[in-house]
């Protein structure tokens, strides 16, 4: 039985200073992720891009920047959660800004219930609070977003924080609960181990969906995040995390942000990206005759 791979492009940058991030999908297509998916007997279904012909405001008034273009992308990815999510497939969704985890992670509770999680792989921790006389990102603001916001800004519920996890930050901002690993514990075996542990404290019957920020990786690595870091996981750590998180038959879908296409070394970057998600993938392709992935 064949694994099915769905991928959707959320080309936006509403969450973003900059543009870039919007080309992003198209870049990670032309790598060599869905050959390599579809040589792996894996059924490959691209659903193409959201945000066909929409116009989104770009303006930097506070407190938050760009709105309510980012409520806008959110909305869309909410309205099509039935094309980006299917029960019995594995959902790789190319972005985008980080603030699309608020419409993905809202769209994948209402497609898989309530008795979900959600695993954040990234350098920063995106909880800064809206402010009335700062202008700043929607991208720095998803996980406030997600467990602090009451309808003023998102009408999805407040999601608990325990059902956020946090992986590889480097610079953290307010935790507001979450639980994190931080990067530091990466340079030994002590990070994998730990992500091993909070997998087992998940419970078996849930649904997880990762988010995955390029900016977790070196900038040796990952030339064109939008925001390189000097501080980050190397190439091999990262392959490892990803085999981890990605053979978890829990874990229904990942989406990859902050890769910034028209930036120098965008192509290497692409490439590294595809690498992780294959050798993550790859642990998904053989099911056993029980139906369960071995």
């Amino acid at each position: 039985m064949a694994v099915k791979i769905i991928v959707a492009g959320i080309p936006s940058c509403a969450g973003g200073l900059h543009p870039g991030t919007e080309l992003a999908p198209d870049a990670l297509r032309k790598t060599n992720l869905l050959p390599s998916l579809l040589k792996m007997d894996c059924t490959v279904v691209d659903r193409g891009n959201l945000l066909q012909g929409k116009m989104l405001a770009r303006h930097n008034i506070p407190p938050v920047r760009n709105w309510p273009a980012p409520r806008e992308v959110w909305d869309e990815i909410v309205e099509t959660k039935e094309t980006i999510f299917e029960k019995d497939a594995f959902s790789v969704i190319l972005g985008g800004d980080c603030s699309i985890v608020v419409g993905a992670f809202t769209a994948f509770q209402q497609m898989f219930g309530e008795n979900t999680y959600l695993i954040v792989v990234d350098g920063h921790l995106d909880t800064v609070a809206p402010q009335a006389n700062r202008c700043i990102g929607a991208a720095g603001m998803g996980l406030w977003f997600l467990t602090q916001d009451t309808h003023v800004w998102w009408t999805g519920n407040r999601i608990p924080a325990g059902r956020i996890k946090a992986i590889g930050t480097h610079t953290p901002g307010e935790q507001l609960g979450i639980e994190h690993i931080p990067y530091e514990k990466f340079h030994t075996e002590e990070g994998i181990e730990e992500l091993s542990r909070i997998l087992v404290s998940i419970p078996e019957d849930a649904g997880i969906l990762v988010h995955f920020d390029v900016d977790v990786l070196h900038e040796s690595i990952m030339p064109a995040a939008y925001s390189p870091s000097s501080t980050g996981l190397d190439f091999k750590t990262a392959s490892v995390l990803f085999s981890v998180l990605l053979r978890d038959t829990r874990v229904k879908g990942i989406e990859i942000t902050e890769f910034a296409a028209g930036m120098e070394g965008a192509a290497k970057s692409a490439e590294t990206i595809a690498d992780l998600l294959i050798k993550g993938l790859n642990a998904r392709k053989t099911i056993s005759a029980s139906g369960e992935y071995v």
